[in-house]
């Protein structure tokens, strides 16, 4: 149903020294997923949920140096909607509407969201920089970073 195959071959260990050299780096989850929605009471849109069970989370465009660019584990999502993160500022929360999961860290309390009001039926949701679509899925969008790191800025 999803399509994330060509992000299996830079799944990584997180002490692998080869990590510094790859376009992304992806770590491998175990029962992360199940604990965060537990902890959120409720699962993440199947789209998120099957990325996180099939491939992980990590660094896309690891190699441009100029964003964090990270898909978010699922712990961090949680503490994030759960204000439980000590590093976020309660100002940069109130940015996103409940309505708008935070999924990706670009950077600098920059984050992209999936707006969970346009959910489909298969659980695929759009990608949002602020208020600006960037995808119509997260599939399109780690498929168009994989093309072009930070697309949705220059557009």
């Amino acid at each position: 149903m999803y399509d994330f195959e060509f992000l299996n071959k830079y799944v990584s260990e997180i002490d692998d020294p080869q990590n510094q050299k790859k376009k992304h780096v992806i770590y491998r989850l175990e029962d992360d997923v199940i604990e965060a929605e537990e902890r959120l009471g409720k699962k993440f849109p199947n789209e998120l949920r099957e990325f996180y069970l099939r491939v992980g989370y990590g660094f896309i465009c690891n190699l441009d140096k100029t964003h964090r660019d990270r898909v978010m584990d699922p712990h961090s999502v949680a503490d994030f909607l759960l204000d439980e993160d000590d590093f976020i500022d309660s100002s940069i929360r109130e940015l996103y509407p409940e309505n708008m999961l935070v999924f990706f860290e670009v950077g600098e309390g920059t984050y992209l969201t999936l707006d969970l009001d346009q959910e489909q039926e298969n659980g695929i949701c759009p990608v949002y920089y602020f208020e600006k679509k960037i995808a119509t899925s997260l599939e399109e969008f780690l498929k168009k970073m994989d093309e072009e790191p930070d697309y949705y800025i220059h557009a």
